[in-house]
């Protein structure tokens, strides 16, 4: 893949840090808005750590297995690229330094171990949520408190609850269900237009349009096409953080995901919704990851790399498969890089 663009633009920033700003400054707005829907706070005890991941048991990694039909694996995060990556804004690409190389060698200033081996070393800086990456319960909130009522100061220099280690010390296997809105609703260029809204009514077009059914906890990868324009030579239209097209928050969208009882939704954007939403006249920035991160438990994942998983089932017609994937153990962390592996 070519790779056109490096960092985020000042204006991108300015625009999404200004419009964060606002949202925060009305918290009454969301508070209001999620007044009569549900919640799954204390729904597995008072001490749950890991939300709606607690639909994912044994059960659920068996419909997995029995998913997989050819064997054909897909991994699906984004190359980490010195400088170069889609980041929300105000976080920076991946920095990557070699700490020792040859050159080290041919200078002097290292010597070879006895018997002649050399060997390379390096080190990288990074948000962790600046690529393919898995967010932590505690990543996202309103109000005072985080997923399941324990106050917000919790997440003072580092998580003290909800961090993304309790999500990795249980790791994420099941029925994975590729929704690829893109291609049922972009037109020819295979991708949405920039800051279009998907909904729920949209996610049950484009399962029927593909002949797949979207079962009670299942793993939703939605492809909008997004990110494919920060890496192609000759986009359909430009890549910008505030104009990427995601899920749109409704009320039927939420209590639909509660319904189904769907442990982790995935997508090929920043923030899998649109980021800036007006809601009834009212402007929100990410209003579904208080909806769903804090309110159900659900675990979002973004920044997904789905255009080869994608063009494979748009030939074979299998859109399910066994999707795993675990983030890292980072103790305290507000989120994690993962690569997510799909098996066919």
């Amino acid at each position: 893949m070519t790779v056109l663009k490096n960092l985020l633009s000042v204006a991108v920033t300015a625009a999404i840090v200004g419009a964060t700003g606002a949202a925060m400054a009305d918290t009454t707005a969301i508070e209001k808005l999620q007044a009569d829907m549900p919640n799954n706070w204390g729904k597995w005890g008072k001490d749950d750590q890991i939300g709606a991941l607690n639909y994912l048991d044994d059960k659920q990694a068996m419909r997995g297995v029995q998913a997989v039909k050819s064997g054909e694996t897909f991994t699906l995060q984004l190359p980490m690229i010195h400088g170069i990556g889609p980041v929300f804004p105000g976080r920076l690409p991946a920095q990557h330094f070699m700490m020792q190389d040859e050159s080290m060698y041919q200078t002097g200033k290292l010597d070879k171990l006895a018997g002649g081996v050399k060997y390379s070393d390096d080190a990288v800086f990074m948000y962790l949520q600046g690529t393919t990456h898995m967010d932590a319960l505690g990543h996202a909130w309103y109000g005072d408190k985080v997923y399941g009522g324990v106050s917000a100061d919790s997440t003072v220099h580092g998580h003290d609850h909800i961090d993304v280690s309790a999500l990795a010390d249980h790791g994420i296997v099941g029925r994975g269900v590729l929704l690829d809105v893109g291609l049922a609703k972009g037109g020819e260029s295979g991708r949405l237009a920039p800051s279009s809204c998907v909904t729920l009514e949209d996610l049950k077009d484009t399962a029927k349009a593909q002949g797949v059914e979207i079962e009670k906890r299942d793993i939703l990868l939605i492809r909008t096409g997004s990110v494919g324009r920060f890496y192609t030579d000759t986009p359909d239209a430009e890549w910008t953080a505030t104009t990427e097209p995601g899920l749109c928050y409704s009320k039927e969208l939420v209590k639909w995901v509660d319904d189904m009882e769907i442990p982790v939704i995935a997508a090929d954007n920043l923030a899998v919704e649109l980021v800036p939403q007006n809601i009834e006249g009212t402007d929100y920035v990410i209003p579904l990851h208080g909806a769903l991160i804090r309110d159900l438990g659900v675990v979002l994942s973004e920044l997904y790399w789905l255009d080869d998983l994608a063009a494979d089932s748009a030939e074979d017609g299998q859109y399910t498969f066994m999707f795993t994937a675990a983030p890292l153990k980072m103790e305290r962390g507000s989120g994690s890089p993962i690569n997510p592996i799909v098996i066919k």
